[in-house]
């Protein structure tokens, strides 16, 4: 959720920076190029300084779930590796009617 909610201030910070570029007046076709590649590094700018915060607790909520991740594949792994020494690791036969030992 908090990667959604830097997603969205970060749109609607490079929307901002556009719709100023085009209240300066670069408004014609010819200049809409250079008004774009403005409010993208305006918006880079902008968002590295305000967004600070919001930008930690997205990269906080992805670090804890690829932990989370990491921990549910070892303790699968760990399962199934039980499980594996559990196939591999012959059963004796302890009754006298065998002849196999």
């Amino acid at each position: 959720m908090a990667m959604v909610r830097y997603l969205i201030l970060r749109t609607m910070i490079f929307i901002g920076c556009l719709s100023a570029a085009w209240l300066l007046g670069l408004r014609d076709g010819e200049e809409q190029l250079l008004a774009v590649v403005i409010a993208a590094v305006a918006s880079m700018a902008i968002s590295a300084v305000v967004l600070k915060p919001f930008r930690q607790k997205a990269s906080a909520a992805i670090a804890e779930r690829v932990d989370q991740r990491i921990v549910r594949k070892r303790e699968s792994s760990g399962d199934e590796l039980a499980e594996d020494t559990e196939i591999e690791t012959p059963h004796r036969n302890t009754s006298s009617d065998s002849d196999f030992r």
